[in-house]
């Protein structure tokens, strides 16, 4: 059957016959925005915690290390998931972190070290982690404290 033959209206319903139907080959979804996709739904970014040997909140003195965890909501894609990480604050540079921690594929969560440097602070003051995966950001505060 040659489409140039039949009305424009039978035309136009096979043509969103055939688009319909490679959507639900392709797994899409036609009310998608972005259109089908081969992957599935993409994992974002759900959480950053850091865990310190502190009761009642992450305080860190100087040369102590807490363990922080990015996690997504779904498994990370082939070839994992890099989360970058930073530090703000007036002590940044006090705080030692990875530039980034690779989540690995299909898992949901990484951890990395949270150290404070051995020079540590000279008074009390807060930093802010932050975790950016695909322009989802997560922080979470840490507080810097002197040796006692």
């Amino acid at each position: 059957m040659v489409m140039t033959k039949l009305p424009v209206e039978w035309r136009q319903f096979f043509a969103v016959l055939v688009l319909v139907f490679n959507l639900a080959a392709c797994g899409g979804d036609s009310s998608s925005p972005t259109g089908p996709s081969r992957t599935g739904a993409q994992a974002a970014l759900q959480s950053l915690t850091v865990a310190g040997s502190s009761p009642g909140g992450v305080v860190l003195h100087r040369d102590e290390t807490a363990t922080g965890t990015v996690t997504l909501s779904g498994g990370a894609p082939a070839g994992g998931a890099v989360v970058a990480l930073t530090v703000e604050g007036a002590e940044s540079r006090a705080v030692i972190v990875p530039a980034t921690v690779t989540i690995p594929a299909g898992s949901s969560s990484a951890t990395f070290p949270v150290t404070l440097t051995s020079s540590g602070v000279s008074a009390p003051t807060e930093v802010r982690l932050n975790a950016v995966y695909r322009d989802v950001r997560q922080s979470f505060v840490i507080r810097l404290e002197p040796l006692r």
